[in-house]
């Protein structure tokens, strides 16, 4: 056994779901948050490091495993991978590395596990599992749980989700957002009063529990909260308050009672992965810029789908459209398969975190056009530097704040899984219309229900025996696997992170 390995202590791990980092430093020092700062004041805290232009769906596989995208997979819900040209949904059994908790059940630690964001149940678990109860991005049809018969008890004891969606179409009215406001604080507590449960009915070694409505709420409610935001009504702000720090205040709230549940003998572990902002991405139209510079016409695939869009969306009702969306998916993915295998490169499925642009690469491609070497790297300098020009015609800044080559920040077997390159938009404004030289001008309007979406942006806060208090910056999100298991006392599995001693702790 590892020297880190030697000691032997329990682990309450309280997973954020896109808890914006900033705003929670903000609420710290306005006094808003004192469990939070009490974390802070009593052990260590800090920003972490992460591949850029992926999601929350990549980051929290990166945080369970211990290691790169490139090595357990997954970077959306959606993925375009080698030999075909269609999104498919990524599916549990995908997942090419385990968890770190199926690393600490085998070696005989108990452990529960509820709704870690993202990832699927652990069957045979040395405990318990629950995927799918209170979350935001569903992995199953529904509620999940190892051993399977623990669900009817969850729900008996403490209610199912009543907030199955966050999306609304059309978005919500003040009355709306109200509403939604009392079933994220309503679910808080739910969640709260299970865990606090079950965290007595037994000396877990690990248990760990994800709080979704952050996410939730800075996707719905970015507007009532930011002055500057196009959508922005003082008289709402006036009505409601601030929805997203009332959500970050009952989270505070809640947090401080688990920790006081979970004793000074063990070492709390709260993680939030991805920040918040406005969103104001180009992502919609990330294809048609392609197509531009490119030189590519639009093919019969692409208006087919759009007459398909669009027709069910004339003869359909909401309800209906919502139960065939799977459907819909697939057929719209078969279209637009044949326009993307005669083009060089296209826009992929992904959060607006980024732009994901796969190359139509020859040997991994089913129908290749760019060939490995010079020309690959020729056509990438090319592309990324007309995409540098393209600008933001309302306010003449450029649209695109960088692009990111995945294959220089992860390495690993399921790299070609993954998108070639990320476009990190510039987010200071709607890109109502862009432009360049070479792609000429481009309008589009989209607001859709989502008024906030993901920043790159990870923050931890850890409290135990033997954590010194301070800012702890530098580490990766990658090293909190290979940590986990070093606390409880099991080598750590393979991982591309370390372990970070200071957060092991001692006597």
């Amino acid at each position: 056994m590892t020297q880190a390995a030697k000691s032997r202590g329990r682990v309450l791990l309280i997973q954020l779901d896109a808890a914006d980092a900033t705003l929670l430093e903000a609420g710290i020092d306005r006094g808003e948050l004192p469990s939070f700062a009490r974390l802070s004041n009593e052990g260590a805290w800090g920003q972490l490091d992460d591949p850029p232009g992926f999601g929350s769906g990549a980051a929290w596989a990166c945080f369970a495993t211990g290691v790169s995208p490139a090595s357990h997979g997954r970077y959306f819900y959606r993925q375009v991978g080698p030999g075909s040209y269609e999104a498919r949904a990524f599916e549990a059994a995908d997942f090419r590395v385990r968890p770190v908790w199926e690393a600490l059940s085998d070696a005989g630690r108990r452990v529960a596990v509820f709704d870690a964001p993202s990832m699927a149940v652990s069957e045979g678990l040395n405990g318990l599992s629950v995927a799918d109860w209170l979350t935001h991005d569903l992995v199953y049809p529904g509620l999940r749980t190892s051993p399977a018969d623990f669900a009817s008890e969850l729900v008996t004891r403490f209610g199912g989700n009543a907030l199955r969606k966050c999306d609304q179409p059309g978005g919500r009215d003040r009355e709306g957002h109200r509403q939604l406001l009392k079933q994220l604080v309503d679910r808080i507590g739910q969640k709260e009063r299970a865990i606090r449960h079950y965290w007595s009915s037994e000396p877990w070694d690990f248990l760990s529990v994800a709080f979704a409505e952050p996410h939730c709420v800075g996707h719905q409610c970015w507007h009532l909260r930011d002055p500057s935001h196009p959508l922005h009504d003082p008289a709402d702000l006036a009505a409601l308050g601030d929805p997203v720090m009332a959500v970050y205040a009952a989270l505070d709230a809640a947090i401080g009672r688990l920790v006081e549940a979970a004793g000074p003998d063990t070492t709390v572990l709260v993680v939030s992965a991805t920040g918040m902002g406005p969103n104001y991405t180009a992502n919609l139209v990330l294809d048609e810029m392609l197509r531009r510079i490119d030189g590519v016409d639009a093919k019969l695939e692409v208006a087919a789908t759009a007459r398909l869009k669009q027709g069910l969306k004339r003869v359909l009702p909401v309800g209906i459209r919502r139960r065939y969306r799977p459907l819909k998916r697939r057929v719209e993915e078969s279209l637009v398969s044949g326009d993307r295998s005669r083009r060089p490169s296209f826009a992929v499925p992904h959060n607006d975190i980024s732009g994901a642009i796969r190359l139509n690469v020859v040997g991994r491609e089913a129908r290749g056009v760019l060939r490995r070497g010079p020309e690959l790297e020729t056509y990438v300098k090319e592309l990324c530097h007309q995409l540098s020009q393209v600008r933001n015609l309302d306010t003449g800044q450029p649209v695109v704040e960088r692009i990111v080559r995945v294959a220089e920040v992860c390495q690993g077997p399921a790299l070609d899984e993954l998108p070639d390159l990320f476009v990190l938009w510039r987010r200071n404004a709607y890109p109502d219309r862009l432009g360049s030289e070479r792609i000429g001008e481009i309008g589009f309007r989209h607001r859709g229900n989502r008024t906030g979406d993901h920043l790159p942006g990870h923050v931890f806060f850890a409290r135990g025996p033997g954590i010194a208090p301070g800012r702890l910056d530098g580490l990766s999100i990658y090293d909190f696997a290979p940590t986990l298991a070093a606390v409880v006392g099991v080598d750590p599995p393979p991982s591309d992170g370390r372990v970070v001693e200071a957060l092991v702790g001692r006597g």
